[in-house]
């Protein structure tokens, strides 16, 4: 019998009193649903709005997904109400944290009110309806805090101001023309790079809270409801209540161990299972920003003809992507040969018998000694397709042989994250020709720390002093026990799938390091971490290694020698994915461990390198995602199969495009 049917059949009394009581027990029913407004199921799925995120953050639900911004939550609990006087909303990210007891559970991302003044909130009737949001900086931290960032500071008048201001202090002015001879630079081009570094400098001194200094973290979100009469009340610290506060040893705490380990019967927490599923989706078609304080060049011109890129002030607030310039090193010097033709593509293919005849070609003073080097043209070299649908990337042709370059491009995010599973949908250029020819580039798929100021720090660490900085390539290099250097890379080239034969010891004689790469189409899948060679972990070392992956699996690793502040894994993939329409590339950064992927597409992912926290300090600030196509050195990646000298110079354009970057 329906209910329809029982409610219209008046004459069975035995029936209304079954619906009477069915909506009694109804009235009495406990519960607690967040995200109320966002129907009944157990998950809420929803994409990160980053319209505003550039400048003013993250926030779920945001201004564009609710009718006033903000997550509902409801609870009824009509027996526990009498018992229990106050209640507070609790949020975390489950997905990309420590145990909430761990001594690292601080780091988690957790939070509350977002009014931090705001602490229990008294239970006025047995249904209580309120509002919340997942914010960045949650616990309103004063080192994220900085400068109005509502107008670009970074404008060329504003840094030629700055630079006269530097003009007229003789001292400083002074010290200017000091460094400039130190660098070997110009005095203009040494007063320029100091400007930027003032006004940079300037945009973290304030008191307006930047958000996005430390953004909601991706992946799945839980909640809990705390209840708790007079006494529980007075048995929670200050630093629960009010997450933005910290304990005895300047420490702040996390609510969820706290409750955990805190048994009261004064005290009830309620662990919602219902969960929040996010992720960030980084389109391209916002368009490229032009951060010039990045220009490597002081007498650049934008290309104005690219109407979705530079400096203007709608893409400095919407733009999700700004144009990357390689830190050119002079490591070494190419010593390149004057050759114009294209490797990959066109009628005149580059052939073997061509690769080894120019090796003896050319006298010392025939060959270009010089460096890679990036535009002086930005905007020329990133361009968005005419549908918005894909960032080209774009190594430029030669024509000149008077003016013969190699020139790398890319692209960075906008949008800072910790932690998450960073997948790019990239068509990378085909490296090798059908002779296996490698064309000179290095595609990767990298992080990078988003700020070197205090604010983006990693973990505090004091081993044997802390980390080797970046720069410092000394016998003795200068440790930090503060430092805001991170990076992560898949970087692919045409190298060995082995390292040098000395660093195998013993087993060198058993391990094929003498096959000749030149004849297949394998290019190398390199994953690395930039631990700075912080000792800190279990089985930190140098030379080669393996870490253990599931049962089965090992990946080797090397770190050239103890001080090197990166350990490095290589896997081969072939050429043949450069031909197909696009590829996924990922990095998956997780509090304890990294592991990097490739594959056809999202759901058929190939495990490509793994590390762990046993075995390389696995940061934990703030990161962006870069897309580059770069001319690197083939004596980065011994032992050398092409060497990049004997690689022409390319006469054509070389393109890729960047579809998309997922961060979930």
């Amino acid at each position: 019998m329906s209910l329809k049917t029982i409610v219209m059949d008046n004459d069975n009394k035995k029936y209304w009193w079954l619906l009477l009581l069915l909506g009694f027990i109804l009235l009495k029913t406990n519960y607690f649903r967040p995200m109320s407004n966002f129907g009944c199921s157990r998950r809420v799925t929803m994409d990160m709005d980053l319209d505003n995120a550039v400048l003013e953050g993250i926030t779920l639900p945001s201004v564009n997904q609710t009718k006033d911004g903000s997550g509902m939550f409801k609870f009824r609990f009509f027996t526990l109400s009498r018992k229990y006087k106050y209640y507070k909303i609790y949020y975390q990210n489950e997905s990309y944290k420590f145990a909430d007891t761990s001594a690292l559970a601080n780091e988690n991302f957790y939070g509350s009110w977002e009014d931090l003044n705001i602490g229990f909130k008294p239970i006025e009737r047995h249904r209580t309806r309120d509002a919340f949001r997942i914010v960045g900086n949650p616990r309103d931290e004063k080192q994220y805090y900085g400068a109005d960032l509502s107008e670009n500071s970074f404008s060329e008048a504003h840094i030629h101001k700055v630079m006269e201001s530097i003009r007229n202090q003789e001292l400083w002015y002074n010290s200017i023309i000091e460094k400039a001879e130190k660098n070997g630079c110009s005095v203009d081009e040494q007063l320029y790079k100091d400007a930027l570094w003032v006004i940079n400098d300037q945009k973290n001194q304030g008191d307006v809270n930047h958000r996005w200094k430390r953004n909601p973290r991706v992946g799945e979100y839980s909640f809990v409801l705390v209840l708790c009469d007079e006494e529980g009340l007075k048995e929670i610290p200050e630093y629960v209540q009010f997450i933005g506060k910290t304990d005895e040893n300047g420490q702040f705490v996390n609510p969820y161990g706290w409750f955990e380990r805190h048994k009261s019967k004064h005290i009830k927490m309620i662990r919602s299972k219902r969960k929040l599923k996010t992720r960030a989706v980084i389109t391209v078609d916002k368009g490229v920003f032009i951060d010039e304080s990045k220009v490597n060049h002081i007498g650049y011109h934008l290309d104005s003809t690219n109407c979705h890129c530079g400096t203007d002030d709608s893409l400095y607030r919407s733009a999700l992507y700004e144009q990357f310039f390689s830190s050119v090193s002079r490591q070494y010097t190419l010593r390149n040969i004057p050759v114009i033709q294209d490797v990959v593509g066109g009628d005149n293919l580059y052939t073997r018998e061509q690769y080894e005849a120019n090796r003896n070609r050319f006298d010392s003073t025939e060959l270009q000694m010089n460096w890679p080097v990036t535009t002086e043209t930005p905007c020329q070299t990133v361009r968005l397709a005419d549908d918005g649908s894909y960032i080209s990337l774009i190594n430029p042709g030669n024509d000149d042989p008077n003016n013969l370059h190699k020139e790398s491009t890319g692209i960075r995010t906008r949008v800072g994250f910790t932690y998450g599973k960073f997948r790019g949908k990239i068509k990378f250029p085909v490296m090798l020709n059908e002779e296996n020819i490698w064309n000179g580039l290095t595609y990767a798929f990298w992080l990078i720390y988003s700020d070197n100021h205090a604010w983006n720090n990693r973990r505090h660490d004091e081993a044997e002093g802390g980390y080797v900085e970046k720069n410092d390539d000394s016998a003795n290099p200068l440790r930090l026990p503060d430092y805001h250097y991170s990076e992560i890379d898949i970087e692919i080239v045409k190298a060995s799938r082995f390292w040098p034969k000395n660093y195998y010891g013993r087993r060198a004689d058993t391990i094929c390091v003498e096959q000749d790469e030149t004849l297949n189409d394998d290019v190398m899948y390199c994953c690395t971490n930039w631990d700075l060679a912080v000792p800190s972990p279990k089985y930190f070392s140098w030379g080669i290694d393996s870490i253990p992956y599931g049962k089965e699996r090992k990946f080797e690793t090397l770190r050239w020698y103890k001080l090197y502040k990166a350990l490095t894994e290589r896997a081969p993939m072939s050429n043949k994915a450069f031909k197909e329409p696009w590829y996924y590339y990922e990095i998956e950064w997780r509090p304890t461990e990294i592991i990097w992927r490739l594959g056809p597409s999202p759901d058929k992912m190939q495990v490509m390198g793994y590390m762990n926290d046993e075995f390389t300090s696995i940061p934990n600030n703030q990161m962006k995602a870069i897309v580059t196509q770069e001319y690197h050195y083939s004596e980065w990646w011994p032992p050398i199969v092409w060497e990049q000298g004997l690689i022409p110079y390319n006469k054509t354009d070389i393109e890729g495009k960047v579809y998309e970057i997922v961060v979930e």
